[in-house]
């Protein structure tokens, strides 16, 4: 077998949202990877001249690369380069339940299918069989990273972070903590549930040998605050500080939920309070929904530097209610997409942009309605370029690695997907049949503008044609 060239070089359109409402393409473009390293080391508009080799040279410097350590890959008419795309909430073990109980409001929910299908993740073994599936999943929707939860049991959450390190994805993982307020088949002590996140933690940072481009961390996961006694968050938010490990976990996503999080803690304001109260809200802090904040959860959260995930498929599945996002950003609040699985039905980010944009619209109703007075981005339709931005610079943002993750800037890793608009029996018609594109195109970047906003409402995983992680390809489609 002959060895790999150490460079690949992409030709074709490149997509990708540096800044909110800032669609950067490049119809001609060409990105360099450096496959030792994962990185993108250049990128520039293709002048039909310079050479692969000679791109490679300038971009790193270097002139005595040779061809024989030069790939070339030119995207087909109809496919684009981006970003990979984020998803900072879903729950692996969910997936056993997928699309069932949306008749439930969340805390019947919980009760009926979540509680009783994790339980079942005790047995190891089976635990590989439905993670992999599960992760695999997840992967050909062009999903890149992903923070998971598992659930309260160490082996198979341990066995989750195996499965995804197996497929090349990048993750953060986190085994959850319940000691209160739990079923008794599906609850621990505090004590156990605490020595038992330690050591995950070390379990799993004994692999990490490449610091933050480690493809699989730990994330500290207490539940939500119903499920989580005072000591069992204490011991949580000390072990995070101590230990400087993200944290995920659930806020305000139901109205039912949020007045039994503050009849658990009643000396605590708000619910986001409680979080801060224990010290587990920080820079790196992925607290999902936020449906029903209060100015003071969404200070707390402005001023801690955590992040939000907007999770539109689950809030309305559930009958949540509506995060109003555009509150969170004006607050220079990190906001990122999540899938939510099993309280939302699809395991696709490309669902998660385009149930933001649909969740937005039926906010700006409301609020036009009830006779609001919208000003400035209030007054203005989530955009499709606003929706991709969610989905990959925010998501990295959300989860503290926009300097590394997000875009195609060089010196970021290529964690990136291709996108197939004219994959047979694709889902996004072709152009050729969609008059609009070529008579409202002001040109050969606008065309691709109406195309981009084609995938995001109408894409699904049929149009992911390869997943690239760290500069490796872990998933095509042939």
């Amino acid at each position: 077998m002959e060895p790999e060239q150490r460079y690949v070089v992409f030709y074709g359109c490149l997509v990708d949202t540096p800044a909110l409402g800032q669609l950067r393409i490049e119809a001609h473009g060409v990105l360099g990877v450096d496959r030792h390293t994962g990185q993108i080391v250049g990128r520039d508009t293709h002048d039909g001249m310079t050479t692969a080799v000679e791109y490679v040279s300038k971009w790193t410097g270097d002139a005595s690369v040779e061809a024989t350590c030069v790939e070339t890959e030119t995207l087909e008419d109809g496919q684009f380069l981006m970003p990979g795309m984020i998803d900072t909430h879903t729950h692996a073990p969910q997936t056993t339940f997928l699309g069932l109980g949306h008749d439930l409001p969340l805390m019947e929910w919980l009760e009926k299918y979540t509680f009783r299908y994790e339980s079942r993740f005790s047995d190891a073994h089976w635990a590989r069989t439905m993670y992999q599936t599960a992760v695999q999943r997840i992967v050909r929707n062009g999903v890149t990273f992903a923070a998971y939860y598992g659930t309260i049991h160490l082996e198979a959450t341990c066995v989750l972070a195996d499965v995804i390190r197996e497929a090349g994805q990048r993750a953060y993982v986190g085994k959850v903590c319940m000691d209160a307020n739990s079923p008794d088949y599906y609850s621990q002590t505090t004590a156990a549930t605490l020595d038992e996140t330690r050591e995950f933690v070390a379990r799993i940072r004994a692999d990490a040998h490449g610091g933050r481009q480690t493809l699989v961390r730990p994330i500290v996961t207490p539940r939500f605050v119903p499920s989580c006694s005072g000591a069992c968050l204490e011991g949580l938010g000390a072990l995070a500080r101590a230990q400087d490990l993200p944290v995920q976990s659930h806020l305000c996503e139901n109205p039912d939920e949020v007045a039994f999080s503050k009849s658990c803690f009643p000396d605590c304001s708000s619910y986001a309070e409680i979080y801060n109260r224990f010290g587990l809200l920080k820079p790196g802090s992925i607290m999902a929904h936020c449906v029903h904040m209060s100015d003071e959860d969404i200070d707390l959260i402005s001023a801690t530097g955590a992040g939000i995930s907007h999770c539109p498929n689950s809030n309305f599945s559930l009958t949540s209610g509506i995060a109003d996002i555009r509150r969170f950003i004006a607050r220079g609040i990190p906001v990122g997409l999540g899938t939510d699985v099993g309280g939302g039905y699809s395991p696709s980010i490309i669902d998660a942009m385009r149930m933001a944009a649909v969740a937005n619209r039926a906010l700006l109703a409301t609020k036009r309605d009830r006779g609001d007075v919208l000003q400035g981005k209030d007054a203005v339709p989530l955009e499709a370029s606003e929706a991709l931005f969610l989905a990959t610079q925010g998501g990295a943002c959300v989860m503290r690695m926009d300097d590394l993750l997000g875009s195609l800037d060089p010196g970021k890793l290529f964690d990136a997907v291709v996108v197939d608009l004219d994959v047979q029996n694709s889902p996004v018609p072709p152009a050729s049949a969609i008059p609009a594109v070529s008579e409202c195109a002001k040109g050969p970047i606008d065309a691709w503008r109406l195309r981009v906003e084609q995938f995001v409402f109408l894409a699904d995983d049929r149009n992911i044609a390869r997943v690239f992680v760290g500069g490796k390809n872990i998933h095509s489609v042939l």
